[in-house]
């Protein structure tokens, strides 16, 4: 099968998984509910922090929120659920191969992150962000994003049942944007440890597009390596260790 064919399917692939998660109300919640209710709760209350947050910082923090949730949680929980149902053993008899199965799966998610943060734009944009043409970048920080995470969430699906999958998902999520330096942030050392990790790596290179007026210390570059490095990780641990059964 020539590159332009498996192109072809892991495309169509992606938009068949973007349709199915479009329609299920957890996704709906997870990847646009709660980023917008975060957004809300940093702008218009002064629980974090002792004060409210300025529309480009908690926009910020909102898209990482967002793009993690797409790219790690709803992607671990959805696989594993079609691991233990036999979707992916049923979908490994069509011509799709495992390279465009999880490719689709993987454009799809970026997909549901793209949408997610378009509608976090507009409720800025509503309430007060002035963009510059730096947040055009917004999209290729997505992708980055999304891949960055995508491959562990996929070496969760493929190595563990689903229920434990469902808890450790969830959990690792709340737990990483509690101390992941993502909604509560560090200074000095805690802020340098974590920026090597993709959450505040990711909030790093919003922040950069969304034209925070005091962005962390943590160089862009540096930032934009880690999620490289870390996106090359997951799927080499993930191509190694996923189980279809």
């Amino acid at each position: 099968m020539n590159v332009k064919t498996s192109t072809s399917f892991a495309l169509k692939h992606a938009l068949w998984e973007f349709k199915l998660n479009a329609r299920n109300g957890e996704q709906i919640l997870l990847l646009v509910i709660i980023p917008v209710i975060v957004y809300f709760a940093l702008t218009r209350t002064s629980f974090i922090g002792g004060a409210s947050w300025n529309a480009q910082n908690a926009l910020s923090v909102a898209v990482t929120i967002a793009t993690l949730a797409a790219g790690f949680t709803s992607l671990a929980i959805a696989t594993a659920f079609e691991r233990r149902s036999g979707t992916l053993l049923y979908m490994g008899t069509t011509p799709v191969t495992r390279f465009e199965l999880v490719l689709g799966k993987s454009l799809s998610t970026f997909l549901l992150a793209l949408v997610s943060s378009f509608a976090l734009c507009v409720v800025a944009l509503i309430t007060g962000w002035q963009p510059t043409s730096k947040a055009l970048l917004l999209i290729g920080v997505l992708l980055v994003g999304t891949l960055s995470v995508s491959g562990y969430a996929f070496l969760m699906a493929g190595t563990l049942r689903a229920e434990a999958v469902l808890a450790l998902a969830n959990g690792i999520f709340v737990v990483v944007l509690m101390f992941g330096g993502v909604i509560f942030q560090y200074d000095g050392f805690g802020a340098t440890l974590a920026s090597l990790f993709p959450p505040r790596a990711l909030l790093i290179l919003n922040e950069w597009a969304v034209d925070v007026a005091s962005p962390t210390d943590s160089p862009v570059w540096l930032s934009a390596m880690v999620l490289i490095s870390w996106g090359i990780l997951g799927i080499l641990l993930a191509s190694k260790f996923f189980k279809w059964r």
